[in-house]
């Protein structure tokens, strides 16, 4: 069992509320991706965490933001990596709607490294209802890191982001 995040799903309101506050003020899906990043990556002190969004069409996804080595600045991307529905464990976790978690990719046939290889992954949907609005993934070079509470901690997260998400989706569009 993870004591950090076993101790965040014990205080999960508490721990929660800042996040929906963020939340609240995010104007674009890019917010809410950075948001959510910065957040689990900071509350979880994970070493990864990247929210890969939909595209439009809805059969890839695309590399949004990042929290850890990926992030080459604030709110800057070193790169960007696009996966097909199914493609890897992020892929895997969008097409089955599940999250999807590995403790040794040299031994998982879905694992695709991205700026560096890791050992460990745990990918979350992004999703409310029927929507998938994309995946929280997280990596770390230790084998057999995330444990369940990992999981529970990263789709409550995910959750707070969907809900943000289908607001904006929601709000009406103005300017002109």
């Amino acid at each position: 069992m993870d004591a950090i995040a076993t101790a965040f799903l014990a205080n999960a309101a508490r721990r929660l509320a800042p996040l929906d506050d963020t939340l609240a003020q995010a104007h674009s899906p890019d917010d809410v991706a950075w948001t959510l990043c910065r957040f689990a990556g900071k509350e979880l002190e994970l070493v990864d965490v990247i929210v890969y969004l939909c595209d439009p069409g809805g059969r890839t996804l695309t590399q949004q933001a990042a929290w850890g080595p990926k992030r080459a600045a604030s709110r800057v991307l070193e790169s960007r990596l696009t996966l097909a529905f199914g493609q890897g464990i992020v892929g895997r976790c969008a097409q089955l709607r599940l999250p999807q978690r590995t403790g040794d990719a040299r031994f998982d046939p879905r694992y695709v490294p991205d700026d560096q290889s890791n050992l460990s992954e745990l990918a979350v949907p992004i999703l409310l209802g029927e929507t998938l609005y994309g995946v929280l993934d997280s990596e770390h070079p230790a084998a057999d890191h995330y444990t369940l509470e990992h999981e529970h901690a990263l789709q409550a997260i995910a959750e707070r982001g969907a809900r943000r998400l289908r607001a904006l989706e929601q709000a009406p569009r103005t300017g002109a």
